[in-house]
């Protein structure tokens, strides 16, 4: 006799539904306001908006003013043994780098021990004069290089500070113009074209095109699903600016005409 199967009832736990309030848009919009007044006052507090460069102390003015003055006096100095030295005259002499260094240092140590193949204008001691002189010369440039990359990284400095300065002045006139006061939108319209970016154009004032369409245009007229004529005009700077030109008249499958009868034509 087959026993009837027991039927157990798996305990099923209640869980406890509990309901969320959503926060409505209100509440939203009073913490958004809360917010943003916050970091308004903050701004206005003078509170830094962005990150300064490193902590060097700031130079004295009368530090600056001594190295113009001795600067300036060095240039001087050096104004009666560099005159009448133009560009062309650079290009025609011989410049000395490190493998041109080591064929004059060779030829000294050779003609050191051989002296007798010196030409007669040339004696051994105004020889080693002259590399002496070279060589005297070659520190004080690397001397000036040093001096010109110290200058150049408090100049860089200067100008960062500077450039966060214009930074945060143009954020607080913004946020003025933002809540309409007085005299702030001028402010901010004379400060806000600097961050503008307007697209080129050619001579006749026409826009010039981009460089993304006028690659577009080249692979349409190479392919043939395009009419038209395209021309890359480029001018290498010289003494004046250069200067670069891009005639795009590709031709459009509806096209325009203006004679006796005016009237629009499309294929």
């Amino acid at each position: 006799m087959a026993r009837p199967k027991k039927t157990t009832k798996k305990a099923t736990a209640k869980r406890s539904t509990t309901k969320r309030t959503p926060k409505t848009a209100t509440s939203k919009a009073q913490t958004r306001a809360s917010k943003k007044q916050s970091a308004t006052i903050k701004l206005l507090k003078g509170a830094p908006s962005s990150k300064r460069p490193p902590n060097n102390p700031d130079m004295p003015q009368d530090i600056i003013e001594s190295l113009n003055h001795d600067l300036n006096a060095i240039k001087n100095v050096l104004d009666d043994y560099s005159q009448h030295l133009r560009a062309l005259d650079r290009r025609r002499l011989n410049g000395v780098g490190i493998h041109k260094l080591g064929f004059i240092n060779r030829a000294y140590e050779l003609a050191l021990e051989n002296g007798e193949f010196l030409p007669h204008y040339l004696t051994l001691e105004r020889f080693g004069t002259d590399i002496q002189y070279f060589v005297d010369f070659r520190s004080l440039v690397d001397l000036v290089t040093q001096i010109r990359e110290k200058l150049w990284n408090i100049t860089i400095q200067s100008a960062d500070i500077a450039y966060t300065d214009a930074l945060e002045f143009y954020a607080s006139v913004r946020e003025a113009a933002k809540r309409r006061v007085d005299a702030a939108e001028t402010l901010h319209n004379a400060l806000s074209v600097f961050f503008r970016h307007h697209r080129g154009e050619t001579e006749d004032g026409m826009a010039a095109p981009t460089e993304k369409e006028a690659l577009r245009d080249f692979k349409g007229l190479q392919r043939g699903t395009h009419d038209g004529k395209l021309v890359i005009e480029n001018v290498k700077p010289k003494l004046t600016g250069g200067k670069r030109k891009i005639i795009d008249e590709t031709l459009r499958d509806t096209a325009k005409f203006k004679d006796d009868i005016e009237g629009d034509i499309t294929e």
